[in-house]
């Protein structure tokens, strides 16, 4: 029987799926079927008894808390019992401050009236007055006396430090120098605003008593801490100390310090006529 293929067809490849449409004496091929390599039952029931990673992690440290759930509970209630004492002594605190305010402002309110700096923090003596020398004296002495109370009782409190420093300036006001240096010894160990007041009115009470030596080491160190406007004014003191100290040369280099400086100061006039009048050798 003849061939019925068309000799020009190529031969399939071995192993090829043979094309729907080619077909031998009339008949049509089926495609072949996949093989698929076949898996034991227990290789599958392996595969299924593999946790995954989560799984596996979590269940891990649920039983390193299980097997530790004493020293857990423990570690709780320790933090518990920090964040507890603490809000217990932030309340303290601010109450602390609240009652020390209120016995400030009481003792601040007997001193007399005066032009003076403020001290920050609405602490001033701008105070009204008008009464008599003996009144004042008698109203300063019991204001100092309740100052005193609060730096006492508040110790270690801004209002404690705000207290030592008002007391110092009443008694400087009052030519009380010994007393006043006592109160700026203590406060001017503080920091910020009251603590640089303390430190400048300390070095002004050594100046009246005839202490400039101690007094130059305190503008010294006031200008080396100090920034812009305050750093001038303690340059300006710093020269005035010198000057008390017996040290015109060393009192004109400061304020020759202060012109390179603080050109655009509006003390450069004051400093001026003071290089003039006390540092001319």
């Amino acid at each position: 029987m003849a061939d019925e293929r068309n000799l020009g067809d190529e031969p399939a490849a071995p192993g090829a799926a043979p094309d729907e449409e080619s077909s031998i004496g009339g008949g049509v091929f089926a495609p072949r079927p996949v093989i698929k390599k076949r898996r034991s039952r227990k290789e599958r029931h392996e595969d299924l008894a593999q946790p995954d990673e989560f799984v596996e992690v979590g269940g891990t440290i649920v039983d390193w808390l299980v097997s530790r759930s004493k020293v857990v509970g423990i570690a709780i209630a320790a933090v518990l019992v920090s964040l507890l004492v603490g809000a217990v002594n932030l309340k303290m605190t601010t109450s602390t401050e609240a009652e020390a305010s209120g016995k400030l402002f009481q003792a601040r309110q007997l001193l007399p009236a005066k032009t003076s700096t403020p001290l920050g923090g609405g602490l001033s003596f701008d105070l009204s007055g008008g009464e008599d020398a003996a009144t004042k004296l008698a109203k300063t002495e019991e204001s100092v006396k309740q100052l005193e109370a609060v730096a006492q009782e508040f110790r270690g409190t801004p209002q404690a430090t705000q207290a030592q420093v008002l007391a110092g300036q009443a008694l400087y006001d009052l030519g009380e120098y010994e007393r006043a240096l006592v109160f700026l010894d203590a406060g001017a160990k503080a920091r910020g605003i009251a603590g640089d007041r303390a430190r400048n009115l300390r070095g002004f009470t050594l100046l009246a008593l005839d202490r400039a030596p101690e007094a130059v080491t305190v503008f010294a160190e006031l200008r080396e801490q100090s920034l812009g406007a305050s750093r001038a004014y303690a340059t300006m003191n710093l020269a005035a100390a010198h000057e008390a100290a017996g040290d015109s040369e060393k009192a004109r280099g400061v304020y020759e310090l202060f012109e390179t400086e603080f050109p655009d100061s509006d003390l450069l006039s004051e400093v001026q006529v003071r290089a003039s009048a006390n540092a001319t050798p």
